[in-house]
């Protein structure tokens, strides 16, 4: 069932946690302070100096793609919102350093266009300083395989996605801005910027429910862990030294922890849930994107933009996509039941089912209004639900459809979603930890 048409809920309390979380959740939509204008730029990183960060202030993005910790999760999101949307968009620098800004402003001097790039000026002693907003690692130069333009699918892509994500087209990169606009130079100001903006959280990449549905917790791209009802804290990746930004997790079939997995498959265990592996030290041809547990908890599947399944401990291998040429990037994948089988879902809501998963359906050539981001299966096995960047909810087989966001705006998209155990309802979780809740699943509080 197409949940496009908007909110559609039988049951009256959901209607009422989804408008009271509608006024907690969607900020800035009467704001008078918006971030994303073309005065505005980022901040700088307190008692740190331009082009000089220390390792432990950067985080993988990409890999080309080093960014400040702050703003790093949200392009990650931004990055990813591209590649389910069918826009190739890819980087080719964020953080520069000191040395970087010295040969780019040497470079375009030499072909006498000084004024194309961030001036490096001196100390008082002489040594360079830099001035670039790549040199704080809150700006990203993005790239697509035929050159970003003006008129190019990732500029238009970013020109109508990017605000909901923090990021900024500054106005001298704008069409006759300046002597050298930029197409693909975007600024991260989701701290509110030096205009002191509203700020724009981006940051959530997975919900998971508790064993009895009496509360949940948020992941954030840093590893943070945000417990909200009866959720217990099981601890977070928040202070460990990251190479690259988390995008998603799992709880434990026993609920006694969960997992978290990095974008190169690094992965890290809280409370019951053990480590059996990763592909951490890999060369991958794609990103991993999500993970899955195996039916006793002593094993998991991580899977990757391409379909590639890698498994670790009791998680067994019962094919992947990794070989074929897919028409949309795999987003999610999903154990039945039993653990004996899984299916993958991409972003344009294709499914492709091994071992004793059945396909029961997909979104198959209808249009979607934005892309599929996640996917879950019903108790018994035998439907499954997906849901897209929009709210919009899909079901199939014995998944009941309870309502969606679909046709309601929102402050940031949806980024997953989660059913109750029995079910019989499920919640949607937005980039800025905003929790809509459909049939029998309680609002806790936003994530």
């Amino acid at each position: 069932m197409d949940g496009v048409a908007g909110i559609s809920m039988r049951r009256a309390s959901a209607v009422v946690s989804v408008v009271a979380l509608l006024v907690l959740s969607m900020t800035g939509v009467a704001s008078a302070a918006t971030s994303i204008r073309p005065d505005n730029q980022p901040t700088p990183i307190a008692n740190q100096e331009n082009g000089e960060l220390p390792g432990d202030l950067l985080i993988s993005v990409a890999p080309d793609c080093l960014a400040a910790r702050q703003a790093a999760p949200s392009l990650g999101l931004l990055l990813a919102a591209g590649r389910e949307s069918g826009v190739a968009l890819g980087t080719s620098e964020c953080y520069r350093p000191l040395a970087g800004q010295v040969a780019v402003s040497q470079s375009w001097t030499a072909a006498g266009n000084s004024a194309c790039a961030a001036p490096v000026s001196s100390t008082p002693s002489g040594t360079p300083k830099g001035t670039s907003m790549h040199g704080w690692g809150k700006a990203v130069d993005v790239s697509e395989p035929n050159n970003v333009s003006f008129t190019s699918p990732g500029y238009t892509f970013l020109k109508a996605h990017a605000a909901q994500y923090g990021w900024n087209h500054p106005g001298w990169a704008e069409p006759g801005g300046s002597v050298c606009p930029e197409a693909w130079h975007w600024e991260w100001v989701g701290d509110g910027g030096v205009t002191h903006g509203d700020p724009i959280r981006a940051d959530v990449v997975a919900l998971l429910p508790t064993l009895h549905d009496d509360g949940y917790t948020t992941v954030t791209g840093l590893g943070g862990a945000i417990q909200r009802g009866a959720a217990a804290d099981q601890g977070s990746a928040a202070s460990l030294p990251l190479n690259w930004l988390v995008v998603g997790g799992t709880r434990t079939p026993s609920g006694g922890g969960y997992w978290m997995v990095g974008a190169d498959g690094g992965v890290f265990g809280f409370g019951d849930a053990k480590f059996f592996g990763s592909t951490g030290g890999m060369k991958l041809n794609d990103q991993v994107v999500g993970m899955a547990p195996s039916a006793d908890g002593a094993g998991y599947w991580l899977v990757a933009s391409d379909g590639g399944v890698f498994t670790f401990g009791s998680a067994k291998f019962f094919g992947s996509t990794g070989g074929l040429h897919l028409q949309a990037p795999i987003v999610g994948i999903v154990p039945t039941p039993t653990g004996a089988g899984y299916w993958l879902v991409a972003s344009d809501g294709g499914v492709f089912s091994f071992g004793d998963a059945r396909f029961l359906g997909s979104m198959g050539s209808t249009r979607l209004q934005q892309p599929v981001i996640g996917m879950a299966a019903t108790p018994d096995g035998k439907g499954y639900w997906m849901v897209a960047s929009d709210g919009g909810m899909f079901s199939f087989g014995t998944a009941r459809y309870a309502g969606s966001m679909g046709g309601t705006a929102l402050s940031a998209p949806i980024v997953g979603m989660a059913p109750t155990h029995a079910g019989d309802g499920y919640w949607l979780v937005g980039a800025d930890g905003g929790i809509f809740t459909f049939g029998a699943a309680k609002f806790y509080g936003a994530g």
